[in-house]
């Protein structure tokens, strides 16, 4: 009966054609063992239903989740675990550094859904015991979020500086994938482009780079640094870490509004 009604589904043409994209990652955080076998069970069965590759890790506490220091796609995550923190604070630790795992929560306790939704701003949650239509409608609303937005690619070009083997300096226009790009840094009168494949130069001001880069939700932290507000994981005093492992200062007159701006950005993408 669910396989019938999930295959009639409005959904199952979208997830046909996003069914060879990358594997999608999803953390289950549960201390009932007996909730965990249920939950891996429904999800196994579903994404063998939509044809879509996956991974399940499971934790039994949220430090461990914490600790782990891993993006998911998908959290699945109980509200009350008899050790350790409970859901609502692992969900918002969770979530200041994963800005674009959605939060799913399962409980018991339907009194704390409210606490999840508007603490953790959660994708959606789950009452036990859970319901395999229930959570085959829900996964079918997460993944048609996860997959847009890995879809949402923009592009950006700029006019990066080329040696050639006669050693003459020229310009090459080189188009970037906005989000294979960390953050820019002001050196020597250069602009580094610090991206996933490499370092990449060009000469401009910072000036125009901060007011060309804001709608792609780009800010500084410094005189010198100009950010990817996805890429950071978090800020400490006057140190900002990034999700690649690279520490950048901040400056104590730019702190305040930097820290706003990567607030907006947090309650606006989750």
């Amino acid at each position: 009966m669910i396989e019938h009604l999930y295959q009639e589904y409005d959904a199952l043409y979208f997830f046909e054609k996003c069914g060879d994209e990358k594997m999608i990652q999803i953390a289950i955080c549960d201390d009932a063992e007996k909730d965990i076998v249920i939950l891996q069970r429904y999800v196994e069965k579903y994404m063998d239903i939509r044809k879509i590759q996956y991974n399940i890790t499971i934790f039994r506490t949220g430090e461990d989740l914490l600790n782990a220091n891993i993006s998911y796609d998908i959290l699945l995550l109980d509200i009350v675990m008899g050790q350790g923190i409970n859901g609502i604070i692992a969900g918002r630790k969770f979530r200041a550094i994963y800005t674009n795992t959605k939060i799913i929560y399962t409980t018991h306790f339907s009194q704390y859904c409210a606490q999840a939704i508007n603490k953790v701003h959660a994708f959606a949650y789950l009452e036990k015991p859970i319901i395999e239509e229930q959570i085959f409608e829900q996964l079918d609303e997460v993944l048609k979020s996860v997959f847009k937005e890995r879809n949402k690619k923009e592009f950006i070009n700029f006019e990066i500086i080329k040696i050639s083997k006669e050693h003459r300096v020229d310009s090459i226009l080189k188009e970037f994938e906005v989000d294979s790009i960390y953050y820019f840094e002001y050196i020597n009168r250069r602009i580094c482009i610090k991206t996933k494949e490499g370092d990449y130069y060009f000469y401009g001001q910072m000036k125009k780079l901060i007011n060309r880069m804001k709608e792609y939700k780009f800010e500084c932290c410094h005189q010198s640094y100009l950010i990817n507000l996805k890429y950071v994981k978090r800020i400490k005093g006057y140190d900002l870490y990034l999700k690649n492992g690279e520490r950048i200062p901040v400056s104590q007159k730019k702190s305040a509004e930097f820290r706003k701006k990567l607030n907006e950005y947090i309650q606006n993408n989750i």
